[in-house]
Order: structure tokens, then sequence, then C-alpha cells
């Protein structure tokens, strides 16, 4: 019972520091102004506005923590009117096997950015160590990657240029990477850590060649998100989530998101990427089905030449609770919430 009162005080306590810290740094905007643009030039995992419904994608522990089973369709369109500009399209599913002590899942994905297409399915598994009211989640996933350049895409002055000869030569290229995380949670909070690219693998567009041409090589993502559901009336829950996203190279990024769920159907949210944008979403939950939309708002100098970016998602969730003719059923010993949340 002590680690269950440490993990959900320390939980509570460190989502107050980062809001202490957020609110606090006056200058903050402007030492992240150029967080976005520089994130999406190095970008090479996806990042979702809707991250938290999208854990399972980022952290692979996340497989069989919610649901019996979870199937979501998501769909993210950046920066509208950009030339060039992102667009993720993808697909998860993942459940509870072995009596829940395991979970298994799998996810695609496509992200298109600029002239480069990526196409990334991954298998992941998840070892879980439960305690009487909350679990430890350890996970990992293997992933097969096949990138594709449109080199009619690109603008450049000199056309005896290796590197772009051997990619439009080639123009594909696959490798296979990984990705290992951890997550301490119960339906009140939660607590993850993953790593995602971590082989760190490179996208050779000429295996044959000695030269070092044509190659993209993958860098480490690393995440780490802490969240807290809290609900004065069972009817209105709110779910606070914070998520930092760390990759060599380039500025931190750091989101809060707060989202209001009313009478386990309605839900209304808002949330702020520091120094990049403003987001709002909306959407609802019928019996096992849900809908969801979000929109970011630009806070930077992108805010001028884009129209903003759209992200929609479908999920369907087989619960224990449906199970029942009466309440939720319970995994853990003072479970108040559903894992939808």
């Amino acid at each position: 019972m002590f680690l269950v009162f440490a993990a959900e005080g320390l939980c509570i306590r460190v989502l107050k520091a980062f809001i202490a810290i957020f609110t606090g740094l006056k200058y903050l905007r402007y030492i992240l102004l150029f967080c976005l643009p520089l994130a999406s030039k190095a970008q090479q995992y996806p990042f979702w506005t809707q991250y938290r419904s999208n854990q399972f994608m980022m952290n692979p522990a996340v497989a069989g923590t919610r649901q019996i089973l979870d199937a979501r369709l998501s769909y993210r369109n950046q920066w509208t009117g950009f030339e060039g500009a992102p667009v993720t399209m993808g697909a998860s599913f993942h459940a509870k096997v072995y009596k829940n002590k395991l979970g298994a899942g799998c996810f695609v994905f496509q992200d298109k950015i600029g002239p480069f297409t990526t196409l990334t399915s991954a298998l992941a598994l998840a070892y879980k160590i439960k305690f009487d009211d909350v679990a430890l989640s350890f996970g990992a996933n293997g992933s097969y990657n096949m990138q594709r350049a449109n080199v009619g895409f690109m603008t450049y002055q000199n056309t005896q240029d290796n590197v772009i000869n051997n990619i439009a030569s080639t123009q594909k290229s696959n490798v296979f990477n990984a990705a290992a995380g951890l997550l301490l949670y119960n339906d009140r909070f939660h607590v993850g850590f993953s790593i995602n690219n971590l082989m760190g693998s490179t996208f050779k567009y000429d295996k044959k060649s000695t030269a070092k041409v044509g190659e993209i090589k993958t860098v480490s993502h690393y995440c780490f998100s802490v969240g807290y559901n809290y609900a004065a009336n069972p009817a209105f829950v709110w779910e606070n989530n914070v998520m930092a996203v760390l990759v060599p190279g380039i500025p931190i990024l750091l989101d809060y998101y707060l989202r209001l769920h009313i009478k386990a159907g309605l839900f209304v949210g808002a949330g702020i990427r520091f120094g990049t944008a403003v987001v709002g979403q909306v959407g609802w939950t019928i019996k096992e089905y849900q809908v969801s939309y979000s929109y970011d708002y630009a806070t930077n100098n992108l805010r001028g030449p884009t129209g903003g970016s759209h992200e929609i998602k479908l999920v369907y969730f087989h619960s224990q609770s449906h199970l029942k003719h009466h309440g939720v059923s319970k995994e853990f010993l003072k479970q108040k919430f559903q894992y939808i949340y």
C-alpha cells in the first residue's frame, strides 16, 4: 500500500512541479519559439496532438494496460496550407493476454513530410507486474520501416550531387528498429518513459556503395509522460497530462493537456505546446466507441503561413465493464475510473 500512495503522491507532485515551472518561466515561449520548426526538420518519429490517446505508438509498455482490447485509427494533417507539411495516418491494436499478465499489440503508420514517405509497422509485447492498487508494465517492440523518396519534390542546384543521384536511382530504403518503455499506472494516474528509434538505424539508399551517400540516420526519441485523473463528482472527470519529448540536437518539446470527461460521454479539452501552439479538442464516447477531433493553432511564426493542424481519431474498445450488468469490473483495489481515460 505504501508503494501506491507514494506513487500517486509522486505523480501529483511531478505534475504540479511541471505546471509551476511552465507558468513561472515568463520567457519560456521565447526560448522555445523555434522548437516546432526545428523539431519538424529532425522529426523522424511522428508526433500526435492527442498523444495520450496514441500513447501505445509512443510507448510499447501501454500494450494491454487499458481495456480487454483497444483498436484505434488516426489521421493528422499538420500545418495545412504549408507545402510539404507532415501528414500522418495510423492504426493500432492491442489487448490483454495470458490472464492479464501480458499485453500484445501491433500498429502501422504512414508519415509523409516533404519528399519523404515513411511506412512503419511494429509488433509489441509487454509484461505486467501487478500489485493491489497499481501495476508496472515493461514493454518492447520491433519495427520494420520503409522509406520512399520522391525526388520530384526536391529542388537542388548541383545536378551532380552524389547524395541526390544516389537517392534518385534507388528511391526507397528499409531498416529494422525497436522501442522500449515502462509504465507505472492505475486508473487514476500514470508515469511513463520510453525510447523510440532505439537502434538508431540508418536508411541507406544504395547499400552496394562504399561511399556514405544517400544515408539518413534515425536518432533516438526519449519520451516522458505523467498524468493524473481527478473527480470530486463522478460525473465530471478531469484528466491532466504532461509530456516531454527529447530528441538530440533540438530543443525539448513540452506539452500540458487538460480534458474534462462529462458523464462518460462528451469530453472537451485544451492544451498548450509551450512556445509553439495552443490546442482544442472535442470528442464523444458512445458505449464502446469514441470519436475525437483536435485543432492546433500555431503561436509562433508559422501562424501566418499555415491554417493550423487537424487531427481525427476513431476508437473501439472492449471493456470488462460491458461484461458486467452492474458497475465497472475493478482491476485495482481503489479503482474509480474506466481505462478510456
